[in-house]
């Protein structure tokens, strides 16, 4: 799970989402040398209802949020080692920056606009809905989340002309109403962030990934998409939901 490629020496956080561009090259070409292909959800549909057979070593590259700097830096190292990826974007078209950062100090940046998304499109890289407006989806009421959720994808696909199959949690947060309405409106398959269980794709509305951050040299990433890794990720998330369970008061009524 990648968010923001960036010419080097601009990235504003040592250890934040914004990857310079050259290590990401070092990424792809890594990924290139070992034998990986990358593949796109739409692939993995096929091989379950169709039988298309995937590729020995497949990847899912992903990028959420959908910024302009993917369109401009990501997409032509993608394109040069001959690799695809999915791209979660927004559903309202006309949010033109991550707005939703603002209060936290990350600076505006702005997202891709409709013609590079379906350029990318075109190219074969799958396009998967990001929500309508980026929110907390988990403390949205059932109403909120159905309009996040439905009319994103609805949005997605006529300027798409094409299904829109897959969907990423806003800050990978889910609840159980949250995947609920994901299911019902359509998607096959939904990713979070640092849930779900750790076999790539053993639960399609909670797909964990591997969340790459700028301080994540070629070793450390091949170390993240190895099963081990994953694995343990997903026992200290179960060990640190059980203990932030605990002490969660107990709120009794006199």
């Amino acid at each position: 799970m990648y968010h923001k490629i960036v010419p080097d020496g601009t990235s504003h956080i040592q250890d934040g989402v914004e990857l310079p561009l050259s290590l990401f090259r070092r990424h792809i070409r890594l990924l290139d040398r070992w034998g990986f292909t990358s593949i796109t959800f739409e692939d993995y549909r096929l091989s379950l209802d169709e039988g298309l057979e995937l590729p020995k070593r497949p990847v899912i590259i992903t990028f959420d949020d959908g910024y302009a700097e993917t369109y401009d830096f990501a997409f032509p190292v993608l394109k040069e080692f001959g690799m695809r990826a999915v791209i979660f974007v927004l559903g309202d078209r006309t949010m033109l920056a991550n707005d939703w950062d603002l209060p936290l100090g990350i600076p505006s940046s702005p997202l891709m606009n409709d013609s590079q998304i379906l350029e990318m499109h075109a190219a074969g890289f799958e396009i998967g809905s990001h929500s309508m407006t980026h929110p907390h989806l988990a403390r949205l009421s059932r109403e909120e989340v159905w309009d996040q959720v439905s009319r994103s994808r609805m949005r997605l696909e006529i300027m798409l002309n094409s299904p829109v199959q897959t969907f990423a949690y806003p800050y990978g947060e889910l609840n159980a109403l949250v995947k609920s309405l994901v299911t019902e409106a359509g998607y096959r398959f939904a990713c979070g962030s640092w849930s779900g269980p750790p076999v790539a794709l053993s639960d399609h509305y909670e797909i964990r990934r591997a969340l790459i951050v700028a301080n994540d040299g070629p070793l450390r990433m091949a170390f993240k998409v190895i099963a081990p890794y994953r694995h343990y990720r997903w026992l200290w998330w179960k060990v640190k939901s059980a203990i932030l369970r605990d002490l969660t008061p107990v709120h009794v009524k006199p």
